[in-house]
């Protein structure tokens, strides 16, 4: 199976994965090795991370593959959120994994540290293949993208990579991946030039919100090209995924422990696997009700506000959504981008933000007019209320969540649409940091008389404004509803 197929399958409609017990992963094992990184990528969540930066105990490491292998599992990956190449015990674990039987052993590493010593020791320890993450062909706009200056340094370690194969004989893969986004994208092609006869296997992906801790590249950074709307994840089914702190975790970039789901200093890897907490987020999966979690952002592409699987091994950061590094980052390059054609300032901070809170139970004239409004401000971003939030102040909703996203996000100048989860608009404010919000002057009185004092107060915060056009007389969902209500009874 070559590197293509490897990450097809990672989104591949699996359905005899899809059960609350699957069968224990023979591949697809990643083991983070330290969580320290020294770059600072743009996509990355590392950027925000406050988690304390550590490595994994060595005993710890060799009791889990003992584990994973006795389970059936005989491939195993040495990366995560960190640079493998930090750890120096790395070549120990390589050997170690070989010894106790794995078939498969690989890296993922960007590559500037990874050093002809350090590549001898790998290779010679048994590694079967290797990747370098390059998310640029070219220097400038590597450097921008990767945070450092490091892209002749890593085409001289690419190139040692190649030279070692020949010298020793081994048969070792060597792969390259790049993170597209809107930046680099239109010079996708330019990989196979630059790299050419230095890789076995060029893989691009689209970035994307891994992890669920990135919804501002849905914003910022999206490829053009990339339509994708729903992403379908194996990962709770088919992926065994162990932090430095020896947690058992969803997803292998989990930057704060938010989707932990066992410890496994405390638990055998077969009980947490196949425990009531990872059987409880599967059946989140199974049913797509995903509400709360990281992965609601990652799997819809929106913006989520989150609470951990155990908030007990999290790391609390209340900056970990906040787009202001990638804004920052994209303004200060502004004549580089525009030296190769890719700024854009819709995207990169210079359209003012819009957020606008509607429940949009049946639509009608009031909430195009209001969103005809928002959107001669900047960017509208609709908070659509869920279910259960219009449940906590009037009566329940015609039409289910889903079925109203599905309208809003239909309509003319709505960007993004995203669950308004209570009645409070705070949570979303502070995610979010609008410039403006926009509501009709019908909240002035009655049950959000309360929530429009707090907003205002929470928008000053950061010099953001509410915006109150006046309310559209003479129609509303609720008055619909009783004229529906009163010709049924008439009839």
């Amino acid at each position: 199976m070559d590197l293509q197929e490897r990450v097809n399958l990672k989104k591949a409609n699996r359905t005899e994965l899809y059960t609350l017990e699957p069968p224990f992963p023979y591949t697809n094992f990643l083991v983070e090795t330290s969580n320290a990184c020294n770059h600072e990528c743009l996509f990355c969540a590392h950027q925000k991370m406050k988690r304390k930066v550590g490595k994994i105990d060595s005993e710890f490491l060799y009791n889990v593959l003992q584990q994973a292998y006795d389970l059936g599992t005989r491939e195993v990956g040495f990366y995560a959120t960190g640079e493998p190449f930090l750890v120096k015990e790395l070549p120990d674990y390589i050997k170690k994994a070989k010894e106790i039987g794995y078939e498969y052993v690989y890296l993922t590493s960007n590559g500037s540290i990874a050093t002809p010593e350090k590549i001898r020791a790998v290779i010679d320890a048994g590694l079967d293949s290797i990747k370098f993450s390059i998310n640029a062909p070219n220097r400038e706009l590597y450097e921008f993208i990767h945070g450092h200056d490091d892209f002749d340094t890593v085409m001289e370690h690419l190139r040692y990579l190649n030279q070692y194969r020949k010298e020793s004989g081994r048969n070792y893969k060597i792969y390259i991946t790049g993170i597209l986004t809107r930046f680099t994208e239109p010079y996708k092609d330019d990989y196979f030039k630059v790299f050419y006869g230095l890789a076995d296997q060029i893989v691009f992906k689209y970035v994307y919100n891994q992890g669920g801790y990135m919804p501002e590249i849905d914003t910022l950074l999206k490829c053009y090209s990339d339509g994708e709307a729903f992403r379908r994840c194996n990962l709770p089914f088919d992926a065994i995924c162990v932090t430095c702190e020896g947690y058992l975790s969803v997803e292998n970039a989990d930057f704060e422990n938010m989707l932990v789901v066992a410890d496994l200093n405390k638990v055998s890897l077969k009980d947490g696997w196949y425990g009531e907490k990872m059987k409880e987020v599967r059946r989140m999966f199974l049913d797509d009700k995903l509400c709360g979690t990281l992965c609601d952002g990652c799997v819809h592409h929106s913006l989520r506000p989150a609470k951990p699987l155990m908030p007990e091994l999290s790391t609390d950061n209340p900056d970990i959504f906040s787009d202001e590094k990638v804004r920052s980052r994209i303004l200060a390059h502004k004549e580089l981008l525009q030296k190769y054609g890719v700024y854009d300032g819709v995207q990169s901070g210079q359209k003012k933000t819009v957020y606008v809170p509607m429940a949009v139970d049946i639509l009608h004239p009031g909430h195009i007019n209001i969103i005809k409004k928002s959107a001669e401000l900047g960017e509208v971003t609709v908070g659509l209320f869920t279910n259960e939030a219009i449940e906590s102040y009037k009566p329940a909703p015609v039409m289910d969540y889903e079925t109203r996203k599905v309208i809003v996000e239909s309509i003319k100048g709505v960007a993004h649409v995203i669950p308004q989860m209570t009645k409070d608009y705070e949570p979303n404010l502070r995610l979010m940091k609008p410039d403006y919000m926009v509501h009709g002057t019908d909240w002035r009185s009655g049950p959000l008389s309360d929530v429009r004092e707090k907003a205002i107060k929470i928008m000053s915060e950061w010099g953001g404004q509410i915006v109150e056009p006046e309310y559209t007389q003479g129609i509303s969902s609720s008055m619909l509803k009783e004229k529906v209500q009163k010709r049924d009874s008439a009839s």
